[in-house]
């Protein structure tokens, strides 16, 4: 359960209708461009990158200057400039490829966080990994055999340590951590060979990994002291420690889990969060960035009211206000939380309605608190701000 301190408010800030279903929007790291991913009714992946721009200025950077883009199909050449405030803002398409393959993840988080040009990082259909330079997307940098089948999910981090590292789950129900500095050149004899292979523990082999999320770990001091959040399509939560590489915690939510993240990236995580297919939302405490026994963590599980489509899509935290996060749900509506306390519950901050259908990926600016991009199932990127 939880309380109610309608406190959050959402505004939209600019919206565009896109011609492919995108299964994740995100921010190149240090601006205010948006890389969208997705596939075609035709069959085919799309990577768009959209620059949030007002009428009379040229694209905004939250931090530092990028370079230019220029692919495949329409460019508009600009640079990022220093932050002033929007005016009549609006998403300004700078490039389009198309590519044979479909994608269904993607990721810019192996990259160092000091990067001046962060690689995309891509999971299709067919089970490969990419990695892709967005000022030239006519081929990929690498690409590799990384699963069986569909890379559900990706995630990085670079952004932490500083290596270009990333985790990858499958529909073949395998979490696999990978090196970007490796060469995944895919042998005659075999497919490339992961720094470590998560595979789930007996007994519960051939469960879709729907989620993953790396986070802070308080098993040490180093820079390795990173866990895994793993959610599968049958209700389990996992999560590994990947310097011991073995589970720290296990449950099962009884429901398929569509997301799961740590409140922060860095640094010692005070909170966990999953959400899944029938509407609820769990909460784990951890204590000073560790889970106790699966036993005796605290949960908390809260019922969102989400309408006829109960499906949770994403949980994300406002990076530069970790005790606060937002939930999408099948509706179009985007619920806003505080994390509590050893004394308080989770708080709603209310919920808004922001589209006509179900958000499926939500991602928060690291260097502007609150701004949020987001696509749903109506082919839409909408980009807007929470303020709290």
């Amino acid at each position: 359960m939880s309380t109610t301190t309608a406190t959050g408010k959402v505004s939209q800030i600019t919206a565009k209708r896109i011609h492919f279903t995108a299964f994740q929007a995100l921010w190149i790291p240090g601006t205010t461009r948006i890389c969208s991913l997705g596939s075609n009714d035709g069959g085919f992946g799309v990577i768009q990158v959209h620059a949030l721009s007002s009428a009379s200025a040229a694209p905004l950077s939250a931090k530092s200057t990028s370079p230019s883009s220029s692919t495949t199909t329409t460019t508009t050449s600009s640079s990022d400039t220093a932050t002033t405030p929007l005016r009549s803002p609006k998403l300004t398409i700078q490039s389009e490829t198309e590519k044979k393959i479909q994608f269904k993840s993607g990721t810019f988080r192996a990259s160092a966080r000091s990067s001046s040009l962060p690689h995309l990082l891509t999971g299709d259909f067919e089970g490969r990994v990419g990695l892709w330079d967005l000022s030239r997307t006519e081929v990929p940098l690498s690409m590799f055999k990384a699963h069986e089948d569909v890379v559900n999910c990706i995630d990085g981090a670079g952004s932490v340590t500083g290596r270009p590292e990333f985790v990858t789950g499958g529909h073949d129900g395998i979490v696999k951590l990978w090196d970007m500095r490796q060469n995944h050149k895919e042998d005659v004899g075999g497919a490339p060979s992961p720094i470590s292979n998560m595979s789930p523990k007996r007994g519960h082999g051939g469960n879709d990994v729907w989620c993953i999320a790396m986070g802070g770990s308080g098993s040490g001091s180093g820079s390795d002291d990173l866990m895994v959040a793993i959610g599968y399509d049958n209700g389990d939560v996992r999560v590994m420690d990947i310097r011991l590489r073995q589970a720290v915690f296990e449950t099962n939510v009884k429901h398929g889990v569509c997301a799961v993240e740590f409140d922060r990236r860095e640094g010692k995580a005070g909170s966990l969060v999953a959400t899944t297919v029938e509407g609820t939302l769990h909460s784990f405490d951890l204590v000073n960035g560790q889970f106790a026994t699966s036993n005796s963590t605290t949960e908390e599980v809260i019922a969102v009211q989400s309408g006829d489509d109960s499906t949770l899509w994403q949980a994300r935290h406002i990076p530069q206000r970790p005790d606060i996060f937002a939930v999408t749900d099948g509706g179009g509506n985007i619920h806003m939380y505080k994390h509590g306390d050893e004394k308080t519950l989770t708080t709603s901050l209310g919920s808004h309605r922001i589209a006509s259908q179900g958000m499926l990926s939500l991602e928060f600016n690291e260097d502007l608190e609150g701004l949020y991009v987001g696509c749903d199932l109506d082919n839409t990127l909408r980009v807007g701000m929470i303020h709290l």
